[in-house]
């Protein structure tokens, strides 16, 4: 997992809410462990996903998903009414959804929760692979078969405080301060923002009156028009209704509570736990104005809203994939660390619905170098920088750089080593043999110490200048990608540059691409 260290601000969340259960205190490590497994490729971690990764059989999965019925009609007419206002202008978007009524089109899906001005930037960097990914495999499947790119909308999530707040640059926090009740995707704008935020390029999105979704579903529009990448959003009458089956199974026989208690003894036996805890329904009542788990005396009524108004229900984040991968003829879910970490708990899930899951594909990475980093020494490349502490940085340079004039005391002390062999074969010093090889080491120790100092001194300012590059790309501790905003990049035409990550960037399954957007 390279360069994989630290989560950055733990505002910063990934996966629908999740971290708000799952990447605090010890899960943190939970996550970090299963993402390096499964991004190995750990022979263990197979029988908890329905597809082993990496070696996919893509054909095989088309298969099986071909299998099960989509509705297509309903998905296609509830997408064209979601994206009704985007339709006229791009062609594309156009073009993805009436694909979908074919039997012969298939997606690739991500999804994130609705941050203000699009959140951090791993946002559209799950945007950007899942439709290189879309692109990859049409070519891969080949005629007939197309591969259409969808990103989920998480509107039905209810965490306001992973929303509301945005990061324009290191230190540079804002914070919208109105107030939310319900799903955050039906929050009514308030003018609740602060000044700093008029100036910026997707602000003018945030409109105050309409729903939070419509300006997120715009701005992200706005950076993605023409891609052919559609929006779905789960909140949806006409969707919720060809869910209603899952909702009233999942009442009556509490299938996924029984199903992950499978996936929790697999994961015990791996040495693993459990980052997500099921409940007896995974399942919330919706409105305006809450979203709450029933009560016990509620399931009479709880079924009842299953088969006449199942739009007043939401999925938690184990239903979540079923109700998702249920909708829309899916071969993979593009994951981040946390998602990837859940998604391991979800095979028998899948199974108990009877719905197939997806390939779990783990999202690439990015940091962004927005000026020509300064030169390094050899044998250390800039991927390797983010590995290290600062201090081991510093000391890893002084090391590299003062690697001839360390080599050149090295000789002149082994050519001044005293015979410590000789001195110990004589009967007065056998006994201080050890004794004489101590002092030896340790002067050598010394000769190391100031030779290490030396070349701090000589090659300070290439030094201080890599160690302040490093710093101003990301502090220590801090990751780009779960922190900073587009603006933080581009200010003024997020949209360009977002044109030019989308040309210049090819991102690999969970590994980190350095990005130089200075020409």
């Amino acid at each position: 997992m390279r360069g994989y260290r630290f989560w950055g601000a733990p505002s910063r969340l990934e996966g629908y809410g999740l971290w708000t259960k799952c990447c605090i205190a010890g899960k943190i490590a939970v996550v970090h462990r299963l993402w390096a497994r499964y991004v190995a490729g750990d022979p263990a971690l197979h029988p908890l996903v329905a597809w082993p990764w990496p070696s996919v059989p893509w054909a095989a999965v088309l298969r099986s998903r071909a299998a099960f019925p989509t509705p297509r009609g309903a998905l296609v007419e509830a997408l064209r009414r979601q994206n009704e206002r985007f339709l006229a202008q791009d062609p594309a978007l156009q073009a993805a959804i009436a694909a979908l009524q074919e039997p012969t089109t298939f997606t690739v899906t991500t999804g994130q929760q609705l941050g203000w001005l699009t959140g951090p930037l791993y946002t559209l960097v799950k945007a950007a692979h899942t439709l290189q990914l879309a692109r990859e495999l049409t070519r891969i499947l080949g005629p007939p078969y197309r591969v259409v790119p969808v990103f989920w909308l998480a509107s039905e999530d209810h965490d306001a405080e992973e929303v509301r707040t945005t990061e324009v640059g290191w230190g540079r926090l804002l914070r919208y301060e109105g107030t939310f009740t319900g799903p955050v995707g039906r929050h009514r704008i308030q003018a609740a923002f602060p000044p700093e935020a008029a100036p910026l390029a997707l602000q003018r999105y945030w409109e105050v009156g309409q729903p939070w979704e419509m300006a997120f579903r715009a701005a992200m529009q706005a950076l993605f028009a023409g891609t052919g990448l559609v929006w779905c959003s789960g909140d949806d009458p006409t969707l919720k209704a060809l869910a209603s089956p899952l909702w009233i199974a999942e009442i009556q026989h509490k299938r996924t509570y029984e199903a992950h208690a499978v996936a929790v003894s697999a994961l015990r036996v791996l040495g693993e736990r459990p980052c997500l805890h099921a409940q007896p329904v995974n399942l919330f009542w919706l409105s305006d104005a809450e979203r709450r788990y029933p009560t016990p005396a509620e399931g009479p009524d709880l079924l009842t809203a299953a088969h006449l108004h199942p739009e007043r229900l939401s999925p938690n984040v184990l239903l979540r994939p079923i109700y998702q991968e249920w909708l829309l003829p899916n071969l993979a879910y593009v994951a981040g660390p946390a998602e990837v970490a859940y998604w391991l708990e979800l095979r028998w899930v899948f199974e108990a619905f009877g719905v197939p899951m997806p390939v779990v594909y783990p999202r690439g990475h990015l940091r962004v170098l927005p000026a020509t980093p300064p030169d390094l020494p050899e044998g250390l490349s800039w991927e390797g920088v983010w590995q290290l502490s600062q201090n081991r940085l510093r000391t890893l340079l002084a090391e590299l750089w003062g690697q001839a004039e360390w080599q050149a005391l090295l000789d002149w002390a082994e050519r001044h080593r005293p015979p410590v062999e000789e001195l110990s074969n004589s009967p007065f010093l056998h006994s201080a043999q050890r004794s004489l090889m101590r002092f030896w080491a340790g002067w050598t120790q010394q000769l190391r110490r100031a030779a290490l100092r030396a070349a701090q001194v000589r090659y300070r300012s290439s030094l201080e200048a890599v160690l302040h590059y490093r710093a101003a790309v990301e502090p220590e501790g801090r990751l780009q990608e779960r922190s900073l905003n587009v603006h933080a990049f581009a200010p003024e035409n997020p949209t360009q540059w977002v044109r030019r990550l989308l040309e210049e960037v090819t991102f690999q399954p969970g590994q980190w691409t350095l990005w130089q957007t200075t020409r």
